[in-house]
């Protein structure tokens, strides 16, 4: 299965993959929530599909502007998981920068993600669109 597309997930932030078939993964990301409104590189890593479905695991590194008191201005998110169908389950764990070493013990998070296809091409104009655009993209597609 190839995963190459345009991806959204239940927040509406995007990810244009391009999946050459290789087990390698490249592409582009943009998060709607986090405080990095830019466009970043993604690069990543996918298995064979077995079983109708293919591991795949992928990192953005982000740059923030205004990180706020006590943070750098870089952090670093992965994604592993699962693509089945037009859908992508994954885990991520996010790093921060804390300026200070009594503060690294709490700079990792840690959450779930689930992408959906919403187009076959690795369309990257999609990745300048509104929030609100990006939505009503995803519900054409659920409809």
């Amino acid at each position: 299965m190839s995963l190459t597309g345009v991806w959204l997930n239940e927040l509406n932030s995007i990810m244009v993959l391009k999946d050459p078939g290789d087990g390698s993964l490249t592409g582009k990301y943009r998060s709607i929530v986090g405080r990095d409104p830019n466009i970043r590189d993604l690069a990543g890593r996918t298995s064979s599909e077995e079983t109708g479905k293919q591991l795949l695991g992928f990192a953005v590194c982000f740059q923030i502007a205004d990180p706020g008191p006590n943070y750098g201005h870089s952090s670093l998110c992965t994604w592993s998981g699962w693509a089945r169908d037009d859908k992508i389950t994954t885990h991520w764990i996010l790093t921060v920068d804390p300026l200070k070493k009594e503060d690294e013990w709490s700079s990792t998070l840690l959450g779930e993600d689930e992408f959906e296809r919403v187009l076959d091409v690795p369309d990257e104009a999609h990745l300048r669109a509104s929030r609100d655009d990006l939505a009503r993209l995803l519900a054409k597609i659920r409809s």
